[in-house]
């Protein structure tokens, strides 16, 4: 397992003391810092339907939510196991229609 990265620019902070118990807390965005950390860390980015990302994993702690980068990359050399065919009955027979 990788080690913890924390994503520069994001600050999030616990919900104020009145707030409704729909609202989680609340987060900072410093553009600045963010897009230094993007400009500095480029093999963090990956890429979905030709545009750059940074993929955040949204956690809970003792002191609420917080952000790690996503790390995660699959094998390479594993193929994804192959989705089951479901065909609407329990057994393994094919339905009549």
């Amino acid at each position: 397992m990788s080690d913890t990265i924390y994503p520069k620019g994001l600050r999030t902070f616990p919900p104020r003391e009145k707030a409704p118990d729909f609202v989680k807390g609340s987060l900072i965005i410093t553009p600045r810092e963010l897009v230094d950390f993007i400009k500095d860390n480029p093999h963090l980015l990956t890429e979905y339907n030709g545009n750059k990302q940074l993929r955040c994993n949204i956690l809970e702690g003792d002191q609420g939510l917080y952000f790690t980068v996503d790390t995660y990359k699959p094998d390479a050399n594993q193929k994804p196991e192959p989705e089951p065919e479901i065909n609407g009955n329990d057994s393994d027979e094919p339905l009549p229609f």
